[in-house]
C-alpha cells in the first residue's frame, strides 16, 4: 500500500517548545531530558533534525579543510593535489581546478547535501580530468561498487532499475493477502491483482506439484484439431528413419561462440523493434528499385480439411502469443497517409533459437533436437483424453473478454463441454513397435529440420528495419492467395470479426512463397510436433521450475546465455517482472504515488520543451542543411509531442481508470498458468480491437515504473516514464544544472533521432516521407565518416588484456548522437532506440546528432530566462559549467566484466560507457573551456581529429 509522502514544511520546521516554561531549555536537555513524553511528530523531527546536524557538521568540516589547503597551495602549480577525508576509511586527492565565478550562497538542504556527498564519493580527483575525465568523475564510484555475481555489468541504471523494483516490492507486500469486504473499491480490487498475481508466481512448491497439466489442455487441443504426432506406424517411416546430420555434435562443454552472441543481440534488438515498426533506413539500399509480386503458387493443390484444420490451429495459437508459421501485428501506416491509423502488418517467423546463425550450427542443433525431444516426450507420455479444451476458437466469444464475467471454460479442469478425442492419441493402446523416448528423438529432428528451414525462408533481420524495403502493402485478397493453405477471412474472424482490413503490410513478400511450399511439403505429424513444440516452449516459464518441460527449455537457456548449469533463477525478479508485464498500469500507479510528483512532471515536461526549443534554434545555423531541409526540420520540432510520467489511457492516477481497463481480466492466487494464458488472451484482444481505428494518442508503450525512454517517429512524441525520472537522472529539488546534464542529455538523445537520417524519413506528421534533399544528405554522410573513424579506434580489454576495438561503422548512428548525449543503458534498462544502427554500413550511416549539446544549450538558455541564483554544494568547488559535464559524466558509470565488455562492443550498437562520456566530452569546446583542457591534451585532441555535427 502506498505510504504518506513526508510533508516538505514538516521536514524542515523548527522543533517548537510548547511550554513557555521550556523556552529556554536547550534542544538536546529538551529531547532527551523532556517535561512531558513526546509525540511520535516530535520524535521523528527530533531524530531527522540531529541526522541534519550531524550530516552539515561534516560537510562544513569538509569545506573548511578543502578551502584552507587550496588557500595555502593556490598559486603555487596550475593544478595541486589535495587530499580531503570523506570517511574514516577513504580518502581521495582533490585537484584546484578552474572555476566559474564566485558565488556565495551555499545550498545546505538535505538534498544539496546528500547530492553533494554523492558527487564527492564518486570522485577519483588524482586522475587529471583533462586526461582521464571518466576516470576523474566516476573512479570512486567504481572502486566502491562491485558487479553482482549474476550479471556482466553494474551500472547507475542498474541502480535505479533495483531500486524501483523495491518500491513495487514493498507495495507488493504490504497488500493484505484478502479483501476486506465483498464489494471492495476500486483502489482495494486493484492492488488485490497486484497482490494476488505476484503470490501465484512466488510459490513455486505449488507450481511443482501441479506439474504439466495445466499445459495438457492446450497441447491436446492441438492433438484433437490438427492430429497426433506420436504415430505407431508412421505414414513415412523412410523420413522418420532418415539421421539428421547433426546428430551426435553437441558436447558439453561447448561454449557459444563470440559470434553467435553478436549475431543473437543484433537479432533480439531487431525483434523488439519491429513491434514499434522499420525505422532504419540504409540509404545505399533505398536506390534500389525494389518490387515484390505476392503472387500465389500456380497449380498447388489445396486440401480443404488441411486448409480448416491449419486456420483453426494458427488462430489458436496466434490468440494465445505462440508465434507460429508466421506473425501478425497492428501497427501504425507510416507509409500511408494518416500514421495513426491502425492497420495489420504481416511478417516471418523467427523461431526457437536467437538468430539464423544458431540454425548452421550443427551442435547447437543437436541439442536443440535434444530439448524438442524431452519436451515431446513430456507431452506425449501425459496428454489424456480428459484434459480436452473442447472451446470456441474465436477470442470474442469468450464472454470474460467483453464482461466482467470469468473465463467459461475450467482452468485447469475437466473437459464440461463434453466431447472426446476425434483421432488415435498417444499411449491409445496402439502397438508400439519402438520405446517413447526413440520415436520422440526421430520425431524431434524432424521438427527442428523443418524450423530451420523456415527460418532460412525468411530475410534477415536487418532488412526488415529498413522501412522503404519493409513496407510493401498490398490488398487483402492478394495476400490471402499468397496464403492458399489459409482460410484468410475465417483467421481474421477469430481475432476481430468487426473490422476487416483493406491493406495488409506485408515486411517480406518472398517469404509467403517459400512458406507456402514447405508447409504443403511437410507431413501433418510433422507439423503437429512443430505447433507442440512452439506452444510448450512458449508457456514453460509458467510452469514450477522442476517440472520436465520447464527444465528442458531452462537447459537451453543456460548454453544460449551463458548461465552456469544448475543456476537457481531468481524467482523475485521473475515475479515482479511478470507483474509488470500483466499488471504494469497498477503497479505503475503505485510507483508514482511513492516516487513522482507532479512539480517533478512539469519540469521535466519543460526540460525537454527547452531542448526542442534549442534544436529549432540551432537547426537554421547548420551548414550541412540546406534551406529547404532547415526549415522541414523545424517544421517537425514544432509538431513534437512530449509526455512525461504516465500515460492517460489507461490513467495511471485514476484508480477506476485502472479497475475499467483490467476489468475483463481475472486474476487468481493459485493459478499462475491461467493467470498468464489469460493474460495474454487479454492482451491479443485489446490489440486486435485497435485495427481500422485511429490510435488512442493518450496510451504509451511503457509502463511508468519503466527505467528507459523513447522517441517514436511515426507517433511524432517523446516518451520519458516516472522511472527513469529518478536519482541521479532526477530531482526535482536539485540545481537545475544536473537536471539539464542527467535527464535532459537524455532527453536531448531521443530528441536527435527527430533530426537524423532515421528522422529523415519521417515528416511532421509521422508519414514515410523524405524531407532531406540530396545535398542535405550527401553532407550528412560525409560528417558522418569522421565519427566512425573516430570510435573505431575506440576499444575496450578482454580477459588477457588486449584490446578489442570498437567497430566504428556498427555504433556510428547512437555514437554521434553522443555527440551529446546521456547515458543509453544495455540489455535491461535500455533506452528505446527503436532499433537504431544495427545495420552494418560502409559509409551510408544511421546517425543521431549532437544531444548533449542542445542539453547543454537549453540549460544555459534557462538560467538566463529564469533568474535562477546559483547555489554553491558543500565540500565542492566547481563551476556550474563543471558540475554540468561531471553530472553527465556520472550518469554514465558503470562496471563491466571483461566477457560482456568484449560481446557487447561486437553487437551492441551503443558504444561501452567510457566511450560514451570520453568520446562525446572529447569534442565538445565548452567542456574544454570549463576544465581548462589545453590543446593538444587526450580530452582537446587535435581539432583536425574532433567531430561536429551540430
Amino acid at each position: 500500500m502506498p505510504h504518506p509522502r513526508a510533508s516538505t514544511d514538516e521536514e524542515s520546521a523548527p522543533l517548537l517548545s510548547h511550554h513557555r516554561d521550556n523556552r529556554n531549555q536547550s534542544f538536546f536537555s529538551a529531547l532527551f531530558h523532556p517535561s512531558r513524553q513526546l509525540s511520535n511528530l516530535e520524535k521523528i523531527l527530533a531524530g531527522l533534525g540531529v541526522l541534519l546536524l550531524l550530516l552539515l557538521s561534516t560537510f562544513i568540516g569538509l569545506f573548511a579543510g578543502s578551502q584552507s589547503r587550496l588557500g595555502e597551495e593556490r598559486g603555487k602549480h596550475e593544478a595541486v593535489p589535495i587530499t580531503q577525508t570523506l570517511t574514516a576509511t577513504a580518502t581521495t586527492t582533490v585537484s584546484s581546478l578552474p572555476t566559474g565565478s564566485p558565488r556565495s550562497e551555499i545550498c545546505l538542504s538535505r538534498d544539496c547535501v546528500v547530492l553533494s556527498a554523492s558527487i564527492l564519493e564518486s570522485l577519483n580527483t588524482s586522475v587529471d580530468p583533462c586526461k582521464d575525465f571518466y576516470e576523474f568523475a566516476n573512479g570512486g564510484w567504481k572502486s566502491a561498487h562491485e558487479i553482482p555475481a549474476d550479471r556482466g555489468f553494474y551500472g547507475t541504471s542498474q541502480e535505479v532499475s533495483d531500486k524501483n523494483k523495491k518500491i513495487i516490492l514493498e507495495v507488493i507486500t504490504s497488500i493484505p493477502s484478502k479483501v476486506s469486504s465483498a464489494a471492495p473499491s476500486d483502489e482495494e480490487a486493484n492492488l488485490h491483482k497486484l497482490k494476488s498475481l505476484f503470490d501465484s508466481c512466488v510459490d513455486t512448491e505449488a507450481l511443482n506439484d501441479i506439474g504439466i497439466s495445466p499445459l495438457l489442455p492446450l497441447t491436446d487441443y492441438i492433438l484433437d484439431t490438427f492430429g497426433p504426432f506420436d504415430l505407431i506406424p508412421a505414414p513415412d517411416a523412410k523420413l522418420l528413419d532418415e539421421t539428421e546430420e547433426w546428430r551426435g555434435s553437441w558436447d558439453d562443454s561447448y561454449i557459444i561462440s563470440d559470434d553467435l552472441v553478436v549475431a543473437a543481440a543484433k537479432a533480439s534488438a531487431l525483434r523488439d523493434a519491429l513491434r514499434d515498426g522499420p525505422r532504419v533506413l540504409n540509404r545505399s539500399m533505398q536506390d534500389q528499385k525494389l518490387s515484390f509480386t505476392i503472387d500465389g503458387i500456380k497449380d498447388l493443390k489445396v486440401d480443404k480439411e488441411r486448409k480448416e484444420k491449419l486456420t483453426k490451429i494458427l488462430a489458436f495459437l496466434h490468440t494465445r502469443g505462440v508465434a507460429a508459421l508466421m506473425n501478425f501485428d497492428i501497427q501504425g501506416d507510416s507509409g500511408g497517409e494518416d500514421p495513426q491509423f491502425q492497420t495489420l502488418s504481416l511478417y516471418q517467423e523467427f523461431g526457437g533459437l536467437p538468430s539464423k546463425e544458431y540454425y548452421e550450427e550443427p551442435r547447437i542443433l543437436d541439442l536443440y533436437q535434444s530439448v524438442v525431444r524431452g519436451i515431446l516426450i513430456n507431452i506425449a507420455s501425459r496428454s489424456t483424453p480428459a484434459a480436452s479444451l473442447a472451446q470456441s476458437d474465436n477470442v470474442e466469444d469468450h464472454e470474460w473478454l467483453t464482461s466482467n464475467k470469468t473465463s467459461p471454460w475450467p482452468w485447469p479442469g475437466d473437459d464440461k463441454k463434453g466431447g472426446g478425442h476425434k483421432q488415435p492419441r498417444p499411449g491409445d493402446g496402439q502397438t508400439k513397435e519402438e520405446p517413447l523416448d526413440e520415436r520422440m528423438e526421430k520425431l524431434a529432428g524432424k521438427v527442428v529440420r523443418f524450423e530451420r528451414e523456415l527460418i532460412r525462408a525468411g530475410v534477415d533481420p536487418e532488412y526488415l528495419m529498413d522501412p522503404r524495403y519493409a513496407y510493401n502493402s498490398y490488398p487483402e485478397d492478394k495476400v490471402a492467395k499468397a496464403l492458399p493453405f489459409l482460410s484468410f477471412s475465417t483467421y481474421i474472424s477469430t481475432f476481430t470479426p468487426r473490422a476487416f482490413p483493406v491493406n495488409i503490410i506485408v515486411s517480406y513478400p518472398p517469404y509467403l512463397r517459400s512458406l507456402t511450399r514447405l508447409v504443403d511439403s511437410t507431413p501433418d505429424f510433422v507439423l503437429s510436433g512443430y505447433f507442440a513444440t512452439r506452444l510448450a516452449m512458449t508457456y514453460a516459464s509458467a510452469l514450477g521450475p522442476e517440472v520436465g518441460v520447464r527444465q528442458e527449455t531452462r537447459r537451453l537457456e543456460e548454453v544460449l546465455r551463458g548461465i552456469k548449469k544448475g543456476t537457481e533463477e531468481n524467482r523475485q525478479d521473475i515475479c515482479l517482472s511478470t507483474v509488470d508485464d500483466m499488471l504494469g498500469f497498477i503497479a505503475g500507479r503505485e510507483f508514482v504515488r511513492e516516487a513522482f510528483t507532479p512539480e517533478a512532471k512539469d519540469d521535466g515536461e519543460k526540460i525537454i520543451r527547452e531542448i526542442v526549443a534549442a534544436f529549432h534554434d540551432k537547426i537554421s545555423q547548420v551548414s550541412w542543411m540546406d534551406e529547404e531541409s532547415a526549415k522541414a526540420a523545424q517544421k517537425k520540432a514544432e509538431e513534437i509531442i512530449v509526455k512525461v510520467g504516465y500515460p492517460l489511457a489507461p490513467d495511471t492516477q485514476a484508480a477506476h481508470s485502472l479497475a475499467a481497463w483490467y476489468a475483463p481480466l481475472e486474476i487468481k492466487a493459485d493459478d499462475f498458468f491461467g493467470n498468464v494464458l489469460r493474460s495474454t488472451l487479454f492482451e491479443t484482444y485489446r490489440v486486435w480491437q485497435t485495427l481500422g481505428k485511429r490510435r488512442d494518442r493518450q496510451t504509451w508503450s511503457m509502463n511508468p515504473q519503466v527505467v528507459n525512454a523513447y522517441y517514436s517517429p511515426t507517433d511524432g512524441e517523446i516518451v520519458f516514464p516516472a522511472g527513469i525520472m529518478q536519482k541521479p537522472y532526477y530531482s526535482q529539488p536539485w540545481p537545475s544544472v544536473f537536471n539539464y546534464a542527467s535527464f535532459g542529455s537524455v532527453a536531448a538523445h531521443e530528441l536527435t533521432h527527430a533530426f537524423d537520417n532515421t528522422g529523415s524519413q519521417y515528416d511532421e506528421k509521422g508519414r514515410l516521407r523524405d524531407w532531406w534533399t540530396n545535398s542535405t544528405v550527401k553532407a550528412f554522410e560525409e560528417r558522418a565518416q569522421c565519427f566512425a573513424r573516430q570510435y573505431s579506434e575506440y576499444y575496450v580489454h578482454d580477459a588477457s588484456g588486449r584490446k578489442v576495438y570498437v567497430n566504428g561503422n556498427l555504433t556510428n548512428g547512437e555514437s554521434e548522437s553522443r555527440h551529446g548525449v546521456s547515458p543509453i543503458l544495455p540489455v535491461a534498462g535500455a533506452f528505446h532506440e527503436i532499433g537504431a544502427s544495427l545495420i552494418e554500413l560502409a559509409t551510408h550511416l544511421d546517425i543521431a546528432d549532437s544531444g548533449l549539446a542542445q542539453a547543454y544549450a537549453a540549460w544555459k538558455v534557462s538560467i538566463k530566462y529564469s533568474g535562477e541564483s546559483p547555489l554553491r554544494l558543500p565540500g565542492l568547488d566547481f563551476s556550474d559549467d563543471q558540475l554540468f559535464f561531471l553530472a553527465f559524466a556520472q550518469t554514465w558509470r558503470q562496471l563491466t566484466r571483461p566477457a560482456w565488455a568484449v560481446s557487447s562492443v561486437r553487437s551492441n550498437p551503443h558504444s561501452p560507457n567510457y566511450w560514451r562520456a570520453t568520446g562525446t566530452l572529447r569534442n565538445m569546446e565548452a567542456f574544454h573551456q570549463a576544465f581548462g583542457c589545453q590543446a593538444g591534451s587526450r580530452m582537446n585532441p587535435p581539432k583536425a581529429e574532433q567531430c561536429e555535427l551540430w
